[in-house]
C-alpha cells in the first residue's frame, strides 16, 4: 500500500472538492485550524482520531469512505469496488461521464 497519509489526504481532497468547499470552509465545519486541511490533503500531516467523525460529517460522507483505498492498476475488480462504495449521486455522475465518453466514438 502506498503511503497512508497521502491516500487519506487524497480522499479528503476528493470529497471536499465534490462538496464544493474550500479548505477553509471544511476546516471551520470540522473544527480544525485552516492550514490543517491543506497539510492532511498533501499527506504531510494526520488528523486526530477524535476529529475523524467531525471531518466525515463536515464532508457529508460516512467515515468508512475516507478509508476506502482501491489499487486500480493491480486489481481487475477495482472499478466494481469503487462503484459499490459510491453513493447514488456519485453513481449518477459516473454514468453521465461514461455516457459522454462513449458518445465521442
Amino acid at each position: 500500500m502506498k503511503d497512508f497519509k497521502k491516500l487519506f489526504g487524497a480522499k479528503v481532497r476528493y470529497y471536499r472538492t465534490l462538496a464544493k468547499m474550500t479548505q477553509e470552509q471544511l476546516a471551520e465545519k470540522a473544527g480544525v485550524a485552516p492550514n490543517t486541511i491543506g497539510y492532511i490533503e498533501r499527506g504531510k500531516n494526520t488528523i486526530r482520531f477524535t476529529k475523524i467523525p467531525l471531518l466525515a460529517e463536515a464532508l457529508g460522507v460516512e467515515i468508512y469512505k475516507l478509508f476506502v483505498f482501491v489499487d486500480i492498476e493491480n486489481d481487475p475488480e477495482a472499478i466494481n469496488k469503487l462503484l459499490e462504495s459510491a453513493t447514488a449521486k456519485e453513481q449518477a455522475v459516473i454514468v453521465s461521464v461514461i455516457q459522454s465518453i462513449l458518445s465521442l466514438k
